[in-house]
């Protein structure tokens, strides 16, 4: 009897092991791949060949700093960043940026302090005259700087912040819209929904390289649509938008229902929205007047700081000055280097995220629709009304009759006026 427990025990185990699911969705990908590449799909090669390029780049995002999971959180808010922090400073992009401005204000600093210390040692001339000013005008236009440099920080941060949302948009609303063509484009219908799972994760690469200056559209949808499909959207003049009539097109050729068509426009008028916000921001800087008022104001106090210092710190004056133009202008910096979010964004991860997801949702919806029933299974009744609205009040009391069920309910549906009445008895939901 135990051996006999043992054998069933056995032979029951390998269905408690079954693959997770998003690797048996990636399984049955490479598969359906595999097959058409047998039967010589050479878009199917090009597909299996984009999933590989995929795959190394999603390894390689992994690394990106700019893309954070668990382990990077961690670090991210371990008690050593500081000391971290301070390893990187020479590797700093930030810092890289500022050895001219940085430079320019050492240099002004180490001149001052020199003529202070000849004037001093009386081996000046005597036409040099003293470099030094009052520190009081420091402390009247310290708050001024500050403002202008939180305002433009602030300012370039909300366009940062907005640039984002609008990208995680995209991506949230091409899971969306791929989820519903699956489920409400009819079955008989399947090239309309590969095609819609071309077109989707095109739009997002279509809008990168759209806000990318050193980014090749055609390269990037190399085995995500078919070739002459590439080739039209290059000769689009506005690809994002172009990508955007096809989708559209897509739904309408598809004879969705009526609810279902208008929330699928939706998702494409959210991503109209994103394209046009992203064009603003790409677009419309900071009004330039702001930024060039508040370098010009920040240089000139810097340049006039070590005078302020060198009566009181002497060659202290030089290091002083160099820290603070290093945090005063690396705020700055910071500000015009996040005002263009789009070149520090991670959009080739958030690009391959669409694409990866509309691969997993078009491989898996199969599935999910035979685990719940739903494959084969019959349309849904219609209620009363609804046979009344479709087949008129005489039609639909003998459809009724010929079903044998529900008989009650449906006559006090199907009045003499033809107004579908509702009854206690009726089967079907109104």
């Amino acid at each position: 009897m135990q051996h006999a427990a043992r054998l069933q025990h056995a032979a029951a185990a390998p269905q408690l092991m079954r693959p997770p699911t998003h690797q048996r969705a990636l399984c049955a990908t490479i598969s359906a791949y595999v097959r058409s590449i047998e039967k010589g799909d050479d878009l199917a090669k090009n597909q299996l060949c984009h999933v590989k390029r995929a795959s190394v780049r999603a390894k390689a995002s992994a690394k990106d700093p700019r893309v954070f999971d668990h382990d990077n959180w961690d670090v991210h808010r371990s008690t050593t960043r500081h000391a971290r922090h301070i390893a990187g400073l020479c590797r700093s992009q930030t810092v890289a940026n500022l050895v001219r401005p940085l430079s320019y204000v050492m240099g002004v600093a180490v001149t001052v302090v020199a003529v202070e210390a000849l004037r001093a040692a009386g081996c000046a001339p005597a036409f040099l005259p003293s470099l030094q000013v009052n520190s009081a005008l420091f402390g009247l236009t310290s708050f001024a700087l500050s403002l202008l440099l939180v305002f433009r920080t602030n300012a370039s941060y909300e366009r940062w912040d907005s640039a984002r949302k609008m990208w995680g948009l995209v991506l949230n609303r091409s899971r969306d819209i791929v989820r519903q063509g699956l489920t409400h484009i009819p079955r008989d219908k399947p090239d309309l929904r590969a095609m819609l799972c071309r077109w989707v994760p095109a739009f997002s690469k279509a809008l990168m390289c759209h806000l990318r200056r050193d980014k090749n559209l055609s390269q990037e949808l190399q085995g995500v649509l078919l070739p002459a499909e590439v080739d039209e959207v290059m000769r689009a003049q506005h690809r994002p938008n172009y990508v955007l009539q096809v989708l559209a097109e897509i739904i309408r050729t598809g004879r969705v229902r009526a609810t279902a068509a208008i929330r699928m426009e939706e998702n494409l008028t959210s991503f109209e929205d994103c394209l046009g916000g992203c064009e603003r921001i790409l677009k419309t800087p900071i009004p330039l007047s702001y930024t060039r008022h508040t370098s010009r104001t920040m240089m000139i106090w810097l340049t006039l700081l070590p005078s302020a210092l060198v009566s009181t710190c002497g060659l202290a004056t030089i290091p002083l000055c160099g820290f603070v133009a290093f945090l005063l202008l690396g705020i700055e910096e910071i500000g015009v280097s996040i005002e263009e979010p789009f070149s520090i964004l991670p959009l080739d991860a958030i690009s391959g995220s669409v694409l990866t997801n509309v691969r997993e949702l078009q491989a898996t919806h199969d599935a999910a629709a035979g685990a719940t029933g739903a494959a084969d299974a019959a349309p849904l009744p219609l209620s009363a009304s609804q046979l009344v609205t479709r087949y008129g009040v005489a039609a639909a009391e003998a459809q009724v009759r010929g079903m044998h069920v529900g008989v009650n309910g449906a006559a006090a549906a199907v009045a003499a006026n033809g107004t579908a009445v509702r009854s206690t008895h009726a089967v079907w939901p109104q």
